[in-house]
């Protein structure tokens, strides 16, 4: 057997490097699936280098140096240096820990299906690990047949993976498949990352032209799959391209994914480094680039959210005892705030304080509004986003809530729907009894003043509506 077929290269290989040189095709439970010039075998490890040596734990895909035996378990020596490498936090280890997945491929294709699995957060965290591998990633959008409008998921998926191919298949019908075959060249690794039921097995069946992999249906209820991959494992497709198939994961843990973070988030991270101080918590700084981006539509809140989520999860794993000590440090802040503004809590009690409005300069009383509560101005209807639940007073962002429609409750009652200009969070406010009326129609009518259809299609429709 050729072992160069499987990638390997003779400059992998460290001078006096004993044993001969294998890749790892699976791994199981403290067993490990082979193959070298020898032939295919199973393999287990040398206890003296992985458990006293510090030799890093093989993963599928790895070239390791082994110790061959032919008519039993060969030993593993050693762990080659890896070209690309991509781990997860240990479920297992509380954090602590870093999980093998693979290692030595080429490209991750990251799948996502069209029927009821597709998820931006999901893709953003897939990507941001694809990019720390060291790999290329590219966005497989499994399932186009059972999708009636492909190209709004495929709008999405380009929009949040900027410079990365966002390719629609169907293992199925077989379209888009030809597509994938530019990745598939002889020597290629390819990793599939994606949760269950995406459909990664059916995809290596449809791309192997046979069935190879096993398959499992799709719950009705709830559009879940089982696992059908128990194990990680390296599989050689006729054309010379190898792929490795990996179990769906419930959890995607972030593992030291600083560059993956820079790759992935690109849009965000342009910038950093351009607020008025250098110290910017980009909260309610002035002259921050974070909230100017958001404010002029250039970035979008979700991406912000998301990057200061992905970015909090790596910094943990990085430092665990730094990002406690700023933990702790922010806890203490939000205290000091919530005492410095009221000891009286709003969730229970009515808010009877009077304020200055910090956009019209209206001094507004809490007489005639006509409930206990006071949350907005009556001339301009801003507030302030003071609270992360109402009544709260625990957010920091302090930015200022806009009033940017009204919609109409159960009963009857309308009421505002206000948005943060920092941050984009939304509420919703009831009206008080001394609301500016005049700019509570404007606010109510401006969809229908400015309607995004041409007025036109109204006469050409009035058929439609008498019948």
């Amino acid at each position: 057997m050729n072992i160069a077929s499987y990638g390997l290269h003779e400059t992998m290989i460290p001078e006096n490097a004993s044993g001969i040189p294998a890749r790892i095709t699976a791994v199981y439970r403290g067993r490990f699936e082979i193959v070298c010039e020898n032939g295919a075998g199973f393999a287990c490890l040398k206890k003296a280098s992985y458990y006293s040596g510090g030799e890093p734990f093989p993963a599928t895909g790895d070239f390791c140096m082994i110790d061959w035996n032919g008519s039993g378990e060969s030993r593993i020596l050693s762990t080659l240096p890896r070209r690309t490498y991509f781990a997860r936090l240990d479920p297992s280890s509380s954090g602590h820990k870093e999980q093998a997945v693979a290692a030595n491929f080429d490209y991750v294709f990251i799948l996502q299906s069209l029927d009821r699995d597709f998820n931006p957060r999901r893709l953003e965290r897939y990507l941001t690990l694809g990019w720390q591998s060291g790999a290329i990633p590219v966005v497989v959008l499994t399932k186009a047949d059972q999708c009636t409008d492909p190209d709004s998921y495929l709008h999405t998926a380009k929009s949040l993976a900027p410079g990365v191919d966002v390719l629609a298949v169907s293992a199925r019908t077989g379209d888009g498949l030809t597509s994938l075959e530019r990745f598939l060249r002889p020597g290629n690794t390819i990793v599939f990352l994606g949760s269950s039921g995406v459909g990664k097995s059916s995809l290596i069946n449809a791309l192997a032209g046979e069935e190879i992999m096993n398959t499992g249906n799709i719950r009705e209820k709830d559009g879940r799959g089982r696992h059908t991959t128990t194990h990680r494992q390296l599989l050689m497709l006729h054309n010379g391209a190898m792929v490795i198939d990996t179990p769906g994961m419930r959890e995607l843990g972030i593992w030291d994914a600083e560059e993956g973070l820079s790759q992935s988030f690109g849009d965000v991270e342009k910038y950093l480094g351009h607020c008025k101080f250098s110290d910017c918590r980009h909260q309610t700084e002035p002259g921050c680039a974070i909230k100017k981006a958001i404010q002029n539509g250039e970035l979008a809140p979700e991406r912000w959210e998301s990057y200061l989520r992905l970015h909090t999860e790596s910094e943990y794993t990085d430092d665990k005892a730094a990002y406690l000590r700023k933990k702790q440090k922010k806890e203490k802040n939000i205290s000091k705030i919530l005492k410095q503004r009221s000891k009286t809590d709003y969730r229970h009690e009515p808010c009877t304080e009077s304020f200055t409005c910090k956009v019209c300069g209206t001094l507004v009383i809490p007489d005639y509004a006509g409930s206990s509560h006071r949350n907005h101005c009556p001339h301009c209807l801003s507030s302030l986003h003071v609270d992360n639940r109402p009544g709260d007073r625990a957010s920091l962002c302090g930015g200022i809530m806009e009033p940017i429609g009204v919609w109409v409750r159960k009963n009857g009652e309308w009421a505002l729907i206000h948005r943060c200009r920092t941050c984009g969070a939304l509420s919703s406010n009831r009206i008080a009894a001394d609301d500016n009326p005049a700019l509570l129609v404007s606010i109510a009518a401006k969809p229908l003043a400015e309607p995004p259809f041409p007025l036109w299609q109204l006469a050409e429709r009035r058929e439609d509506f008498i019948e």
